[in-house]
């Protein structure tokens, strides 16, 4: 399995710098070109750590009581993949000479990127050149790079010239706001104690990392320089290979003693077990299979696995949202490994119980007496998000968190880790909507939240929220009374710590039976919320508009309209299907599509779901097609900034809850398909309760089997 992206032009080298990057949860190198900078192209040339962010100071004209004060950004720690390469006395350059041949990708099999390329120097000499470059899923302290060399027709000396780069090279658009738009430099120190190595340090959050490494061939010089250190290799034999090892948390320097050929194998193995239950098989005509398959590839790349860290909505490709943890972490991407591997599913929950002091921390902000509130964007668990209103309000965060850990206990039956962390983190949670909601007319309102759609903010009654708080409040008290008739001892434990009284499980039993659940019985749809479809359409047309909306027009013109950036209604459709009959959800849908302007890739994927569930498979292929290429066809124009992680997450969900309706009872997986003709066949494989099936999806037919895991 294999994606290319050959060519030199400006928007395949732009969009590389993204679908190229190495990862393992813990580092990810941005697939920038070895050998030079070049300024016919917007390049961000960085390499991350997982949970590694400076703090700054969020500035507010006018500042008001509970503002969040202090931010976090996902910042380039040293970045050492730069080589310059010297032929004789001639540099390579992709701008000089001639590239005779070239091939350029990921090989999902291998777990590296491959770069060759046939150079014919400015005074004719031709090199046959070969890139290999990995992050060890095996060591995830180690990036390990080789290049391969073959003279053609020439016997020049070869030189290399690693740069270790304190400070990014990096393209800022300052118009776009889900950018960074700073530069972080760090402060950078010899290591006393090892010759190849260094130490870096933030200068505001204080963190403090190591870098060592391992560089093959015949050492010339090292220079320190004010912004980068320079090693200066000759190239014995036909290879060079370099070995950087960062040590950040709970990862310490191991493997630096491996060669390159050593660590491939180690990773080849790796994926050969993690794809026997992740890959997925499709049948078709068109390559629907790579693109799937590459998105479970980059976001087991971006995913933390230490319980310390999540992943981000552009994973570990680039800094774009700053490398904020949203809640597309469990909505989105969390789903994946339930389904493929819920342990890593559980170490996404352990970040949040990790967190859940913080969490705790931040719902005083807001002035709640009770709870915990998860920031609406974070990279240590503390509010980052300065724009409250389609920010922090969206506390349906809360929910989602739950959701998920709700979803992993059920298909797990993981009562243990909910003893131990699980239940708390849905009590506290579900304590905030216990304060803030109140009773009116027999039903219980939930007032002034942003739903999932940020273009409508501080609405009453959100129908996705409060339907969201209904399955949160039930599952408080369903847990409850399960651990304390079966785990009495246990139930003790939790009682006394969290002071939970049988009055405060008994109003969210009842809060949840009379949860206010807007709907309009004129049109027969969900209600977004109570007032939402009472305000005008979109005053615009769609050939007059520009897109997306928050780049072009003041919020407040964007919140007086019946206008969508996401889905949102249509989520709870997605999610609790069992609701609402067939005709309310194939006419909420159809509503909402007219006016959901998908400025979120978050959106086309509960589209697609929703609709291929009701038979309208050709319109849910559609939306599966937008969403599955939104990275690798760059529909957004967005890809140089990092992949949409969120986007990769929905067209797993997409294959394996729209087109072939897979769910639980009981007795295992069942399946409901509605395969797009273009579709032949589907097969995949789901982990429940700690068997593994394989189904097989056809067109008029589908067989779901027990797999034996060797």
């Amino acid at each position: 399995m294999k994606i290319s992206l050959n060519d030199y032009t400006k928007e395949e080298l732009e969009k590389a710098e993204s679908i190229l990057f190495n990862g393992n949860g813990f580092i990810g190198v941005r697939g920038n070109l070895e050998e030079a900078y070049y300024d016919f192209f917007a390049t961000n040339r960085e390499t991350y750590l997982n949970g590694f962010y400076e703090t700054k100071t969020i500035s507010y004209p006018e500042k008001m009581a509970g503002f969040t004060p202090t931010g976090e950004t996902m910042i380039s720690v040293v970045d050492g993949q730069t080589t310059l390469i010297k032929i004789g006395e001639e540099a390579f350059r992709i701008d000089q000479g001639m590239v005779e041949e070239s091939e350029r990708y990921v090989d999902l099999e291998k777990g590296m990127t491959v770069r060759k390329l046939v150079w014919k120097s400015p005074k004719g000499r031709v090199t046959k050149i070969a890139i290999y470059r990995l992050a060890s899923f095996t060591y995830k302290n180690l990036f390990a790079m080789k290049i391969d060399f073959e003279r053609i027709n020439h016997q020049e000396p070869i030189e290399l010239e690693t740069h270790f780069n304190f400070q990014p090279v990096k393209t800022i658009d300052k118009n776009d706001p889900r950018m960074s738009h700073e530069i972080h430099s760090l402060e950078v120190t010899e290591d006393p104690t090892k010759k190849n190595a260094c130490w870096f340090e933030t200068k505001n959050s204080h963190l403090k990392a190591q870098l060592q490494w391992k560089i093959k061939g015949g050492h010339l010089a090292t220079r320190w320089l004010e912004e980068r250190i320079v090693v200066q290799t000759a190239l014995e034999n036909t290879s060079y290979e370099k070995i950087l090892s960062y040590g950040f948390y709970e990862n310490d320097q191991q493997g630096l003693d491996l060669d390159f050929d050593a660590l491939a194998t180690l990773q080849e193995e790796y994926l050969k077990e993690f794809w026997q239950t992740a890959a997925i098989r499709i049948k078709s005509e068109l390559p629907l299979e790579e693109s799937v398959n590459y998105s479970t590839y980059a976001l087991l790349q971006s995913v933390g696995t230490d319980g310390q860290t999540s992943v981000a909505a552009k994973g570990l490709s680039g800094s774009g949202y700053e490398g904020h943890y949203f809640w597309d972490a469990e909505m989105y991407v969390f789903p994946v490994f339930l389904h493929l591997n819920p342990e890593i599913a559980k170490q996404m929950l352990q970040f949040r119980i990790n967190t859940l002091a913080k969490a705790q921390e931040n719902r005083r902000l807001f002035g709640y007496r009770s709870g915990a509130l998860y920031p609406w964007r974070t990279i240590s668990g503390s509010e980052s998000s300065a724009f409250f209103e389609a920010g922090s309000a969206q506390h349906h965060i809360n929910s989602d968190i739950a959701y998920a850990f709700i979803s992993y206990y059920r298909q797990t039956n993981d009562m243990d880790f909910m003893i131990q962390g699980g239940f708390s983190v849905l009590l506290e949670t579900a304590r905030v909507f216990n304060e803030i909601g109140y009773y009116r007319d027999g039903s219980y309102h939930i007032d002034k939240v942003t739903g999932p759609d940020e273009y409508s903010v501080l609405v009453n009654d959100n129908f996705y929220t409060n339907r969201m708080v209904q399955h949160h409040f039930e599952w408080v008290d369903r847990l409850a009374q399960q651990i304390k008739t079966e785990y009495p001892n246990k139930w003790k434990e939790i009682q006394e710590k969290w002071q939970v009284t049988d009055e405060e499980l008994n109003q969210m039993r009842e809060k949840a039976i009379h949860m206010a659940k807007p709907m309009n019985e004129e049109l027969g749809i969900i209600a977004q919320d109570r007032d939402f479809l009472n305000k005008a359409f979109w005053p615009l047309t769609k050939e007059e508009t520009h897109y997306p909306l928050l780049m072009h027009y003041h919020p407040l013109m964007i919140y007086r309209y019946q206008v969508a950036k996401q889905a949102d209604a249509v989520l709870a459709l997605m999610l609790f299907p069992e609701d609402f009959t067939e005709k309310v959800a194939t006419d909420t849908v159809a509503y909402y599509d007219r006016i959901t302007t998908h400025d979120s890739t978050l959106s086309y994927s509960a589209f697609a779901t929703v609709y291929s569930r009701l038979g309208n498979v050709e319109k849910g292929y559609q939306y599966f097609l937008e969403n599955a290429r939104v990275d690798l066809d760059n529909t957004h124009g967005n890809t140089k900034d990092g992949i949409h992680t969120a986007s990769m997450g929905g067209t797993f969900l997409t294959i394996i809850e729209g087109f072939c309706h897979l769910f639980f009872d009981e007795n295992g997986p069942k399946v409901e398909p509605h395969l797009p003709k273009e579709i032949e066949e589907i097969s995949f494989n789901t982990i429940y309760r700690g068997e593994t099936y394989t189904i097989s999806v056809m067109q008029n037919d589908h067989t779901i089997k027990k797999m034996d895991i060797q």
